[in-house]
């Protein structure tokens, strides 16, 4: 069932593609662009599974710790300290993927 689903996949990747590479080259000699903005386009998904990945991350992450101090409230100190240096290196790969949008809309 998995090869069949696969394989339907590709046939319409390929059946939808193919317009795509269809389309005559664009004249370089305008200096107004016109069609598709990809790279804006592109940024937007990279920055919105970006931030929907930081936002699971982060609430797994806290109900993790929330889980762990309530299993053992003398290790509360460490834990919270573990806790807001992991929720820091999340939020620190949505801003990286924020900076990587920003340079790829300019394209």
């Amino acid at each position: 069932m998995l090869k069949k689903a696969v394989l339907v996949g590709l046939v319409a990747l390929v059946v939808l593609a193919l317009p795509a590479m269809a389309q005559e080259a664009g004249n370089s000699q305008s200096s107004a662009p016109s069609g598709v903005r990809w790279g804006a386009l592109s940024a937007a998904f990279v920055l919105g599974i970006a931030a929907a990945a930081g936002a699971i991350g982060q609430g797994r992450a806290t109900s993790a710790a929330a889980e762990a101090i309530s299993r053992n409230p003398g290790a509360a100190g460490p834990i919270r300290l573990m806790t807001i240096i992991g929720l820091a290196l999340i939020e620190s790969l949505v801003l990286y993927a924020l900076l990587i949008a920003n340079n790829v809309s300019k394209l």
